[in-house]
C-alpha cells in the first residue's frame, strides 16, 4: 500500500497549481497570438484609456467620412455619365440641323428634326435620373425629380408656339420661357428646389461644393433648342419654308451655346471629383496612421509572444512529465 503523507499532498496541490497558471498562460497567450492583441487592455495601458479613445473616435470619424466620400463619388460619376448621355444627344443633332437649316433643304431639316423629341425625352430622364435613391440635380429637394417629363414640357410650349406670328416671335418667346427668372421654366417644367444641394462632407471641416442643378443655364439651353425642334417637327408653330429653316437654325444655335455651357459644367464637376478623390486618399493616410498608433497601444510582439507560448509549452509539459514520475514513485523503486 503507498502511504500519501501531508507532503505528498502538499506537493500534489502545488504541481496542480502551477499546471493551472501554465494552461491560464497558455490560452492567454495562443488568444494573442491569433488576434495579434493584448488580452488585458487595463494593464497595457496602465489603467489610461483616454489617448485609446481618441484614437477610436477619429476612427469612427474616418469611417463616416469614407462613406460619404464614397457616396459623393458615385453622386459625381453618375452626374457625369448624365451630362455625356445630353451632349451626346445634341452632339449630331446640333451640327447637322444648323448645316441643313443653312443650305434651307426642307427635307434634310424635317429629317433631322425628326429625332429631336426622342432626345429630349432621353435627356429629361438623365436629369430625373435617382442614385441611391437620390435626385441629382433637383438642388436639395433631393426627393423630388427635377423636371416635368418631355410630353408634359412640350403640351406646355404648344400654346406659345401656336399662338406665335413668326419665327422671330416664337424664339423670343421660348427664350424667355426657358431662360428668364420667374418664367415658365423656372415656375412650371422645374420642379426641385431652387436652393443649392448641400455639399459633400469628405472631411472634419471640410464641405465641398454641389454645383448640379436642373436650373443651370446651359441645361436650360440645350433643353430649349431640343424642345424647339421637337416643335417644328411636329409641325407646331409659324408654318412656313423661311420661318421653320429660322427656327431651327436658331434652335441648333441654343444647343451648341448649351454644350459648351454643359462642357464647362462637367469641368466644374470633374474638379468636384478629383477634390473628393484627393480628400479620400488623404482620410485613408490619416486612418492608416491611427491604426498604427493604436496597434502600438493595444498590439503584441508576435515574436515575444510566440516565444513566451514556446516556453509556456515546455514548462506544462516538465510539470506533466514530474507529475507522472512522482505518482508511480514507491518504496520498492526508491531502494
Amino acid at each position: 500500500m503507498v502511504t500519501i503523507s501531508v507532503g505528498d499532498q502538499a506537493r500534489s496541490l502545488f504541481l496542480r497549481q502551477n499546471q493551472a497558471q501554465v494552461k491560464t498562460d497558455l490560452t492567454r497567450l495562443t488568444q494573442e497570438l491569433a488576434s495579434g492583441q493584448v488580452s488585458d487592455l487595463s494593464n497595457a495601458l496602465r489603467g489610461d484609456f483616454s489617448t485609446l479613445s481618441g484614437i477610436e473616435r477619429s476612427l469612427r470619424l474616418f469611417d463616416a467620412y469614407r462613406n460619404s466620400g464614397a457616396e459623393a463619388a458615385l453622386q459625381t460619376s453618375a452626374a457625369q455619365s448624365a451630362l455625356g448621355t445630353i451632349q451626346d444627344q445634341m452632339f449630331d443633332l446640333a451640327p447637322a440641323l444648323l448645316a441643313a437649316s443653312r443650305t434651307g433643304a426642307g427635307q434634310e431639316m424635317e429629317i433631322v428634326a425628326a429625332s429631336a423629341e426622342d432626345r429630349l425625352n432621353t435627356s429629361i430622364a438623365m436629369l430625373n435620373q435617382q442614385v441611391a435613391g437620390r435626385a441629382q440635380f433637383s438642388g436639395t429637394a433631393t426627393d423630388t425629380a427635377p423636371l416635368i417629363s418631355a410630353d408634359a414640357l412640350l403640351a406646355q410650349l404648344e400654346p406659345l408656339a401656336t399662338g406665335a406670328v413668326d419665327a422671330a416671335d416664337l424664339i423670343t418667346t421660348l427664350d424667355s420661357w426657358f431662360m428668364d427668372a420667374g418664367g415658365g421654366f423656372e415656375t412650371v417644367a422645374y420642379q426641385g428646389s431652387t436652393d443649392p444641394a448641400a455639399g459633400f462632407a469628405v472631411a472634419e471641416g471640410e464641405t465641398i461644393a454641389n454645383p448640379l442643378s436642373a436650373l443651370d443655364p446651359a441645361l436650360r439651353k440645350s433643353l430649349m433648342g431640343m424642345a424647339l425642334t421637337s416643335l417644328v417637327a411636329q409641325g407646331l408653330g409659324p408654318a412656313t419654308a423661311s420661318d421653320k429653316q429660322q427656327m431651327l437654325e436658331a434652335a441648333a444655335l441654343q444647343m451648341i451655346e448649351g454644350n459648351e455651357g454643359v462642357t464647362d459644367l462637367r469641368a466644374s464637376l470633374g474638379n468636384v471629383e478629383a477634390r473628393i478623390e484627393t480628400a479620400m486618399v488623404r482620410n485613408d493616410t490619416a486612418r492608416g496612421f491611427l491604426e498604427l498608433e493604436r496597434n502600438a497601444l493595444t498590439g503584441i510582439d508576435p515574436f515575444t509572444v510566440a516565444s513566451e507560448l514556446q516556453e509556456a509549452q515546455t514548462r506544462l509539459e516538465s510539470l506533466y512529465l514530474l507529475t507522472t514520475r512522482l505518482s508511480r514513485l514507491s518504496l520498492t523503486e526508491y531502494m
